[in-house]
């Protein structure tokens, strides 16, 4: 799925090269004028009202591109966008001064990652102002000190004419923007304003899980970290504020900033949702998917430094949308195969994949320029960082309640060590106290000893012969029982009883239910069974898996067979809770009774039980069934 994703974005970004540079076409263009009057707006958008010229060669000069026999054209969308192009284009308007007066303007292009802008303002035929800007010069040079191109113009009443010619080896974008000067000054700040709280946040969203990787170690944060300042380095280039307060004169760096950045954010993602999302243990094919996204992008990153830069930057914008598909549909598997810990990352790269989509539609020319197109990527990375700062949240939280609870465990068996070594400590002080006032008894204190190993051996033997699931005996301390039950039966020549109980339809209830439920229904009759088996010398034992066994001593079969009747309704009649449900069951069992004697073996007493307990099975089950009862000297007769 991961990479049936990846060739849907490698092939929407080639579809999106081959056809960013197409515009619609028309006739010869008249070229648009603009009228200037008192009462005109601060702003106006010049994009929809400009002609262009498309210069293939980037050959043309501004007398030919004026000469009357180039087909210009007009413009077919709200803003001439022609994506990534290896061309040069031409735009001309005419700003018609209708005040009476000369009147200054501001002719603003906010694309600041355009490698060379040139403008001229003709009246009556000759260039009264002419400009030279782009991001290969340096910074200084700019007639107005602003992250974009902004060009003062002093338009002189009547008819100005105004040509730009705009190459680059990116995108070629041309919102153009008319100007009131202080109009353009107070937007400009409120543009800061918000540039800064970008910035801001994005820095505060570093620092603060920096701050939170010194203290965890956990290496999630260090690739969110990377990823933030990775995209900090990006915007701020791709919007000028770095070349406009960072590096003005590093004019190599600012062009190789972009694609690096970029590939150092598809780094940072790839290994942090490999890392986050466990691919490791939960898939390893898109781990190595993953893993080779990570490889791509450091070479994409050395590329920007060695490749040219208008293959660099195609290649690193159709790829970041390819490690968006991929880390968005990966997370999305892990949440819908129960990763509840994938949720808000899921939400936080649909976020920004969207934002990428746009972004990168916008920059092959298939987008319009708006504040929501220009303004996607950005919005959908403050989503991210948000989001995926809920994520890491979430996760701290998770890993601190699994912290807690193994340093309640550990707290617990640190207690009951630090006791057992108090014990320990205080009865080696006793004997030594013991040993040094009563150095005369030694054999009574190695009687003593001897006590207290007995003791803990006969602790450790009931340890042992306990079944840890129900706490009642275990098969072992059954086997030892009645070897000596039936010994001591076979010596004072008393009957011996014996009920062997089977769980009526068990499996079907694990099967069901699960082996908790099934647990808490052995335990429920243990518990029971705990309480009616009380008698001195009577035990009770686990047989194996669902099966008990009672052993009645000096007891007939007529004693045997009531108790068991007894046991049999009472079980019926249980209710055993189970998480939100009462679960039921039904038994069945089988009782054998004899005075046991050398031809009379403990395993035959069993088989007799066993071969009863299958007839209850047989006969319905929820029933007791009684073997033939033996007498000494006569078994294999009653048998028969």
């Amino acid at each position: 799925m991961v990479l049936g994703f990846m060739r849907w974005a490698l092939a929407l970004c080639l579809v999106l090269s081959g056809s960013a540079g197409a515009q619609a076409l028309g006739a010869s263009a008249t070229f648009p004028v603009i009228a200037l009057t008192p009462d005109s707006s601060a702003l106006i958008d010049i994009g929809p009202h400009i002609a262009y010229l498309q210069d293939e060669g980037r050959q043309l000069k501004i007398d030919q591109a004026m000469a009357d026999d180039q087909p210009w054209m007009p413009v077919a969308r709200t803003s001439p966008n022609f994506g990534f192009t290896n061309h040069a284009y031409w735009f001309r308007f005419a700003l018609d001064n209708l005040t009476g007066k000369a009147t200054t303007r501001y002719i603003e292009l906010p694309r600041p990652f355009l490698d060379d802008v040139r403008l001229f303002h003709f009246v009556g035929g000759r260039i009264v102002t002419r400009y030279a800007l782009g991001d290969e010069q340096p910074f200084g040079q700019r007639a107005v000190q602003h992250q974009n191109f902004v060009m003062p113009l002093n338009l002189e009443p009547g008819r100005n004419e105004i040509v730009l010619r705009i190459a680059s080896t990116g995108t070629v974008e041309a919102p153009l923007r008319l100007w009131q000067p202080t109009a353009f000054y107070e937007a400009a700040s409120h543009e800061h304003l918000m540039a800064g709280a970008v910035f801001g946040m994005l820095l505060v969203m570093i620092v603060y899980n920096l701050f939170v990787y010194v203290s965890t170690r956990d290496i999630n944060y260090l690739y969110y970290i990377s990823f933030v300042a990775s995209y900090l380095v990006f915007w701020s280039t791709l919007t000028g504020y770095a070349f406009a307060h960072v590096w003005p004169e590093a004019i190599r760096w600012n062009s190789m900033a972009v694609p690096f950045s970029i590939g150092a954010a598809c780094l940072s993602a790839s290994l942090f949702a490999d890392n986050f999302l466990k691919l490791h243990r939960f898939s390893l094919p898109a781990h190595r998917a993953m893993q080779t996204m990570a490889l791509i992008s450091i070479g994409l990153m050395l590329g920007a430094f060695v490749l040219p830069y208008v293959w660099v930057i195609r290649a690193t914008s159709a790829f970041i949308l390819i490690v968006s598909v991929a880390a968005l549909s990966i997370g999305y598997w892990r949440w819908w195969l129960g990763a509840r810990f994938a949720r808000f990352y899921c939400l936080s790269w649909t976020a920004v994949f969207v934002g990428v989509s746009v972004l990168t539609a916008s920059k092959f020319g298939w987008l319009p320029a708006n504040f929501w197109v220009d303004n996607a990527s950005q919005i959908g990375i403050l989503s991210l960082v948000v989001l995926l700062s809920f994520t890491l949240a979430d996760r701290i939280n998770t890993d601190r309640s699994l912290r807690i609870n193994a340093q309640a465990v550990a707290l617990a068996h640190a207690k009951k060590a630090r006791a057992t070594q108090q014990a320990m400590l205080q009865a080696t002080a006793e004997a030594n106290r013991e040993l040094e006032n009563r150095v005369q008894a030694r054999t009574n204190e190695l009687h003593a000893a001897m006590d207290q190993l007995r003791l803990a051996n006969d602790k450790l033997q009931r340890l042992s012969m306990t079944d840890s699931l129900t706490q009642v005996g275990n098969r072992a301390y059954f086997d030892h029982s009645l070897v000596t039950e039936h010994k001591r039966a076979s010596r004072l020549k008393q009957p011996l009883a014996l009920l062997l109980l089977d769980i009526d339809h068990f499996k079907a209830i694990n099967d069901t239910y699960g082996h908790a439920a099934g647990d808490a229904c052995l335990r429920a009759l243990a518990d029971y069974m705990r309480q009616k088996v009380q008698r001195a010398g009577d035990l009770l034992a686990r047989y194996g898996g669902e099966e008990f066994v009672v052993l009645l001593i000096n007891s007939t079969l007529g004693d045997a067979l009531d108790l068991a009747d007894e046991f049999r309704a009472d079980i019926a009649s249980l209710e055993i809770a189970f998480e939100s449900r009462t679960l039921r069951i039904t038994a069945s069992i089988g009782v054998a009774s004899a005075i046991p004697d050398m031809h009379f073996t403990p395993s035959q007493f069993v088989g007799d039980a066993d071969r009863a307990l299958y007839e209850a099975k047989d006969g319905g089950r929820n029933c007791v069934r009684a073997a033939a009862p033996r007498l000494a000297g006569r078994s294999s007769i009653l048998a028969a």
